[in-house]
C-alpha cells in the first residue's frame, strides 16, 4: 500500500508539471508519451485550451492531442491580413471542429455555418460543438457542397487520415447529399463573413455552386493541392476567383495582386513540389 501511495504521489507531481510547465517541448513530450499509452482506445479526449473527443489512431487526432490545434493558425494568419473581426465563419469541410471551435471560442467570429459530409466526423463535430458550449452560435450540416443539388459518394483515401475524405463517382463508400454554397450565404457579404474551405480537391465544384457568393467578394481561405484537384486545368479555378483583388500564399508573407501570372506562380510551385498550401483571396 505504501508503494501505491508513493506511486500515486509521483503521478500527481508529473501531471502537475505537465499542466504547469511553460516549456513547450517538455509539454509536447509529456503529451506524446500519454498519447502512446492510449493506443488501444477507440476514442481519446483532448482537453488543453479547447476540449475535443477524437477518433484515435489517426494523424490529425495525434496532432491535436499533442499540439492542441490543427489548422487554427492558418485562419489566424489570414485574419492578420484582413485586420478586423467578423460575424460569420463559413467552414466548408469542418472535420471535427478544430478550426471552427477555437475561432468561435476566441471571439474571432460570433456565428458560424459549417459543413461536414462524413457521418463519422459529423458525429464528433456535433459532440465537440456541444462540449464547448457553442451550439447556439451557429448551424452545422451533414452534407457536401458542390456544383449542383444531388447525391454522391464519399471515400476515405488514407486509412489513418480522417481529413482525407473525397467525393467519388464510384458507387462505393458513404452516400452523401450535395448542395450549393449559394443556398446558405444570403445574409453574408464581404464586410461580415469569411469562408474557410478544406475539402481535398473539390474547390472548383464548390465555387461553381457558389457563384453568387463569390460575386460578393467574400474573403476565402482555401487549401490548394494541385495534385488532387478534380479539375486539372488551373485556368478554370482562376476564372472563378479572378474578380477578387488580392491573393496570398499563407505559407509565405507575400501579398499579391490577383492576376493569372501571380496565381499560376503559386499553383505551379505546388505542382512542382507535389505539396499543398492555403490561399487567401480577398
Amino acid at each position: 500500500m505504501k508503494f501505491l501511495r508513493v506511486f500515486e504521489s509521483l503521478l500527481k507531481k508529473i501531471n502537475r508539471l505537465k499542466n504547469n510547465t511553460k516549456n513547450k517541448n517538455l509539454k509536447r513530450a509529456f503529451l506524446s508519451a500519454e498519447y502512446n499509452t492510449l493506443i488501444n482506445q477507440e476514442y481519446i479526449f483532448s482537453n488543453d485550451k479547447i476540449s475535443y473527443v477524437l477518433k484515435n489512431n489517426e494523424e490529425i487526432s495525434k496532432r491535436i492531442f499533442i499540439d492542441g490545434e490543427f489548422d487554427y493558425k492558418i485562419i489566424k494568419k489570414a485574419l492578420s491580413y484582413l485586420k478586423k473581426k467578423w460575424k460569420y465563419l463559413v467552414n466548408v469541410g469542418a472535420h471535427v471542429g478544430t478550426t471552427l471551435i477555437p475561432a468561435i471560442k476566441n471571439n474571432l467570429f460570433s456565428n458560424y455555418v459549417a459543413f461536414e459530409p462524413s457521418s463519422d466526423n459529423f458525429r464528433l463535430l456535433t459532440a465537440n460543438i456541444n462540449l464547448n458550449k457553442i451550439e447556439k452560435k451557429g448551424e452545422i450540416y451533414n452534407l457536401a457542397l458542390s456544383r449542383r443539388i444531388s447525391k454522391s459518394y464519399l471515400m476515405k483515401f488514407e486509412k489513418n487520415n480522417s481529413g482525407d475524405y473525397r467525393l467519388t463517382k464510384k458507387r462505393t463508400g458513404e452516400q452523401v447529399q450535395l448542395d450549393l454554397l449559394d443556398n446558405f450565404t444570403k445574409k453574408m457579404n464581404k464586410k461580415n463573413s469569411l469562408i474557410f474551405v478544406d475539402t481535398q480537391g473539390n474547390k472548383p465544384e464548390i465555387f461553381i455552386g457558389g457563384k453568387k457568393t463569390l460575386k460578393k467578394k467574400i474573403p476565402i481561405v482555401f487549401e490548394l493541392m494541385p495534385s488532387i484537384m478534380n479539375i486539372k486545368n488551373p485556368n478554370i479555378l482562376f476564372n472563378l476567383i479572378s474578380h477578387y483583388d488580392h491573393l496570398t500564399d499563407l505559407r509565405g508573407d507575400e501579398l499579391s495582386k490577383m492576376n493569372l501570372k501571380n496565381f499560376l506562380k503559386i499553383y505551379n510551385r505546388y505542382i512542382k513540389n507535389g505539396s499543398y498550401t492555403d490561399l487567401l483571396i480577398f
